[in-house]
């Protein structure tokens, strides 16, 4: 579903309906506080604000540590050296918990009042979705406290494998709840899938099968068991979890907003990335990486990736390329979920029950599906080649998973904790020893407004000792 926000439009509209429909002016409210907006009004931030955030400071940091991107110089650099502190993380905590979770817990409450239960069905779908980004970003995370406003404003932390089995159960009622056809129909403040209920019953599932992969070193059965039982998913690239950005400034794609739009042209891409997809003359080249734009060292034309850690100024252009056309051009989309994420994850579930024919059609079906996505022919040229046919191996699965998700590195971070796929390494500067980070360390924000609850939990975050250690699924 292709469906372009319009950030600038969407606020207008708010602002002209809200203050259309106010008839008398009260002197005891302000009528530049609004008290009663319409779920209808909250959805669309609460969309975007997910996908801006997943598309920019969550994958700016995670893709660095899986690879995708080697920054040359000032944050992306940093990430590059893991030299990730709390003040890293203050923003996506504080968008994805102050923004979008609060206003989808401000779309369940009035959709519990009104039984607008479709309404109350997608917020509890990408309710679950927010929280289980955080909870793989950070591990134990504020849960069942968290969202109480002046009830509580130093929430508890819940450990990560109480909020597994809960985010389950929430996307389980979620799916409930958008199946009832209760309540008001959505339509264009969807901008995720327009309001087709069955496409989000599709996305709930898919999501529902990641998240039992992931645990599937702590429940090996459960991913296998919920497969086998036929659930609705997303197969097709038309049913893509995806939010399209807008052609304008004010509402352009976070990668082209925080590179091209600034002017920092700080985020290199990766060698490890880059060497690999040329060693497989890969066909997606020229649509994830654009060429070296300049001829200063003789690379204009070509396509180049940085080393990662390596701190050699390329603000001229001159060195590397930069992320290219299909995900970062001003009206890129941010991908939440696509039909070939969902086929490497049943290609390495049945890989794990050893029933290689079924991995290898899965694995085949999500190359060329991502193939599709990306309007590219010759799927099948590539998947011939001898260093991409599927070999029988979970190491062939992930990598070309992990090319793949290049969409959504916060992904591959997760892959790369769990199976060790692709085996990357950092021999340059850094600030761990060479040790990828396994999680980010907890906000600073925290650390100052919240400290008793994580002395009381999982604790104050080291400086780099944290990045090392592992969360709850993270089983050595």
């Amino acid at each position: 579903m292709k469906t372009t926000y319009k950030l600038g439009m969407v606020v207008l509209i708010s602002l002209t309906s809200l203050l259309s429909c106010k008839k008398n002016l009260d002197i005891n409210n302000d009528p530049n506080n609004f008290t009663d907006v319409p779920i209808q009004l909250i959805l669309p931030p609460a969309q975007v604000q997910l996908a801006y955030t997943l598309g920019g400071d969550v994958s700016r940091i995670t893709g660095s540590f899986v690879q995708h991107y080697a920054g040359h110089r000032n944050q992306p650099l940093e990430y590059n050296q893991f030299d990730v502190t709390p003040p890293t993380s203050d923003g996506l905590w504080q968008r994805l918990y102050s923004v979008t979770l609060r206003d989808l817990k401000s779309i369940s409450d009035k959709a519990e009042v009104s039984g607008d239960k479709m309404y109350l069905g997608v917020s509890q779908i990408l309710s679950a979705y927010t929280y289980s980004i955080l909870t793989d970003l950070f591990g134990d995370i504020p849960f069942t406290q968290s969202l109480q406003d002046d009830k509580n404003i130093t929430p508890g932390y819940d450990k990560q494998e109480t909020i597994y089995p809960a985010l389950i159960t929430m996307l389980e009622t979620g799916i409930t709840n958008i199946k009832s056809n209760a309540g008001l129909e959505m339509g264009d403040d969807d901008v995720i899938y327009g309001g087709d209920m069955v496409k989000w019953e599709k996305f709930a599932n898919s999501l529902k099968l990641r998240l039992l992969n992931h645990i599937s070193k702590r429940d090996p059965n459960a991913v296998l068991t919920f497969l086998n039982s036929n659930p609705l998913l997303i197969t097709d690239n038309a049913d893509n979890a995806m939010l399209v950005f807008g052609t304008t400034a004010n509402n352009a794609n976070p990668i082209y907003g925080f590179d091209v739009l600034s002017g920092r042209k700080d985020m290199a891409v990766s060698a490890t990335l880059v060497t690999k997809m040329q060693s497989l003359n890969d066909p997606r080249i020229p649509l994830y990486f654009f060429p070296v734009l300049n001829n200063g060292q003789g690379r204009k034309g070509q396509y180049w990736g940085n080393t990662p850690g390596n701190d050699l100024d390329d603000a001229a252009q001159n060195y590397f390329s930069r992320v290219g056309s299909f995900y970062a051009s001003i009206n890129s989309p941010v991908v939440l979920m696509s039909a070939a994420e969902v086929q490497f994850i049943i290609a390495e579930v049945r890989f794990r029950a050893n029933n290689l024919a079924a991995a290898g059609t899965a694995y085949n079906t999500a190359i060329t599906k991502d193939f599709e996505a990306l309007g590219l022919t010759g799927a099948a040229a590539y998947l011939a080649k001898p260093d991409v046919a599927f070999d029988n191996t979970l190491k062939r699965i992930m990598e070309q998973k992990w090319i793949t998700m290049y969409q959504a590195p916060y992904e591959s971070w997760v892959d790369w904790r769990r199976t060790g796929f692709p085996a990357i390494v950092n021999n340059g500067t850094n600030r761990t020893g060479g040790v990828i980070p396994r999680r980010l360390p907890y906000p600073q924000l925290e650390i100052n407004l919240n400290r008793a609850a994580l002395e009381a939990g999982p604790g104050v975050p080291i400086p780099f000792e944290t990045l090392k250690t592992r969360v709850w699924w993270d089983v050595p």
